[in-house]
């Protein structure tokens, strides 16, 4: 039946209509990145996190990132609270973190929030982050921040232990790696899975101009519709080799989910119980996964909660 309906279709000159309309959005987006210039700004890099529901899961990802990180970089959070009891959890974590460079944004609506998010960044590179994500090994982000974003796409989610893909539910071969100093290189399009998925809102490195003309010229009203939006542009940014360090330094943990934008896998830990917990003074016990070899990008992973 389906067969019969895109047979229908493309008799019709529909699927040509949307090919052809996807490829002119695809050429100007590219004229526009092509014609753009990495800007030399006071910050070398910001850290942009999309955050929903889950203030103790990003009071996770943001105590381990500078419990970890060395030379870190500000933080920007564009957050959405659901109810009155979410609200007081990210109340709770601004007081926490009111003496570090980090600064939250309530989102009122997804894209007009994020272009103005973007013109406020005085930065010539950007890393996107969710709130599931934590660090799990020492870094020098002045390291990783160096990297050459027009040459390369780099990633803190990915390494050479990373042989499943957990949202595809399969095994992904490792790419051929190139050595250079303490990182691996290798060639987007010549791999599969995670290996092949440049436009990743999970830790990698970007041009901060460049991802500024595709937050304003793509469509998308959410992080996930933003995420798929972008691989529009996968065939210009798999052009570029792939760096990472031989160890992951953020893994994903999909405990349970917030959006609606996609039927994606996930665990199932509540947010209200993590929000409640949260609100009665515990954490999560991050530093439990230090050094985790974890098989996939994303991984399930229990919790242990601590007082904080």
């Amino acid at each position: 039946m389906k067969a019969s309906i895109k047979a229908l279709l493309a008799n019709f000159g529909i699927r040509n209509k949307y090919d052809a309309d996807r490829h002119s959005e695809y050429t100007k987006l590219k004229q526009k990145l092509e014609k753009s210039s990495s800007v030399k700004n006071t910050e070398v890099a910001k850290i942009v996190v999309f955050s929903k529901d889950r203030a103790m899961q990003l009071d996770a990802l943001l105590s381990s990132y500078f419990h970890y990180t060395t030379n870190p970089v500000p933080v920007r959070i564009l957050y959405h609270a659901s109810s009155a009891e979410f609200s007081e959890g990210y109340n709770e974590l601004q007081n926490i973190f009111s003496e570090k460079q980090v600064e939250f944004v309530q989102e009122k609506k997804f894209k007009p929030d994020l272009i103005q998010l973007f013109n406020r960044l005085n930065c010539s590179k950007v890393i996107f982050m969710v709130d599931d994500l934590m660090f799990k090994r020492n870094i020098d982000f002045g390291q990783f921040t160096s990297i050459d974003t027009k040459q390369c796409v780099a990633s803190l989610r990915l390494g050479n232990h990373l042989n499943y893909a957990y949202t595809l539910e399969e095994k992904q071969p490792l790419p051929k790696f190139e050595k250079i100093e303490n990182l691996l290189s290798w060639s987007w399009q010549k791999a599969m899975g995670d290996w092949a998925y440049p436009l990743s809102l999970d830790g990698h490195l970007f041009d901060k101009e460049e991802l500024e003309i595709l937050v304003n010229g793509l469509v998308y009203k959410a992080p996930n519709s933003f995420e798929e939006a972008l691989q529009l542009m996968n065939p210009l940014f798999a052009k570029r080799r792939g760096l990472c360090f031989p160890t992951s330094v953020i893994v994903n943990n999909p405990c349970n989910k917030v959006q609606v934008e996609n039927d994606n896998l996930f665990g199932e830990i509540s947010i209200e119980q993590l929000n409640q917990k949260w609100l009665e003074g515990f954490r999560i016990e991050f530093e439990e996964h230090k050094d985790l070899k974890n098989t996939s990008a994303h991984q399930e992973l229990r919790f242990n909660f601590v007082k904080r």
